[in-house]
């Protein structure tokens, strides 16, 4: 069986036109920061009782509000207009796992997502995408477990772009231990063009979900940077 691809931004990663036209739940990281044990809270913090964890999802408005800008990553980033990863013709094939995540996607879009991409330098290579989700944290989480249960059973697969077919392999790769939960994937695509490679990181905390795909260099560089501001309600 074969499935159309549904246009979404975070279910999949796909990226197939922009890779056409430019191909040539873990652990913590090595260098990860480990959180803060109870003896390094501060009595301000200890003493204060925790602001109650948001469930209603965030506004769109607050979600902009929360995505990184050029301001936070430098001079060499340049914003881009979102891209749409798939075209009305895209079809994914060659696991099934997969193929039901297509089918479901209309009925796992949170209530409100915002999105921005940005560009380092001048190479179309070099990108990096950011969005936040935001629906009911029981909602997130479903949602998170279904799709890394479904990257886990399905090292590759097949998008066919048109009659173009591209070749994807997924691996599952380290995260640092950030949010509720969380999950690290890269991606390779194989096409006409050659092969490119893209990591994708999910982390939810209560009510937001942050996507961040890339460059591995630029996924990891941004990550904590992007997690921090995405958080800090």
């Amino acid at each position: 069986m074969h499935r159309r691809l549904t246009r979404s931004t975070w279910g999949l990663p796909i990226l197939v036109s922009v890779l056409v036209a430019t191909s040539g739940c873990g652990g913590r990281s090595p260098g990860a920061t480990p959180p803060a044990g109870p003896g390094e809270r501060t009595a301000a913090s200890a003493d204060k009782p925790a602001a109650p964890a948001p469930t209603k999802p965030a506004r769109v408005a607050e979600l902009k509000r929360l995505l990184l800008t050029t301001d936070d990553l430098g001079s060499d980033y340049t914003a881009e207009p979102s891209n749409d990863d798939t075209k009305d013709d895209d079809v994914v094939s060659g696991c099934p796992a997969m193929e039901r995540l297509v089918a479901r996607i209309p009925r796992l879009q949170p209530v409100n997502q915002a999105e921005v991409w940005f560009m380092y330098g001048s190479d179309p290579r070099s990108t990096l995408k950011e969005e936040l989700d935001s629906d009911s944290p029981a909602q997130l989480s479903a949602t998170l477990r279904e799709v890394r249960d479904t990257y886990r059973a399905c090292p590759t697969y097949t998008v066919t772009s048109g009659t173009t077919p591209i070749r994807i392999t997924l691996a599952e790769a380290v995260v640092p231990d950030l949010g509720d939960e969380r999950y690290a994937f890269t991606s390779t695509f194989i096409g006409p063009g050659g092969a490119s490679e893209v990591k994708r990181v999910a982390v939810r905390k209560d009510n937001i979900t942050l996507f961040l795909s890339g460059s591995s260099a630029l996924v990891d560089k941004h990550l904590k940077k992007a997690f921090a501001k995405a958080t800090a309600r």
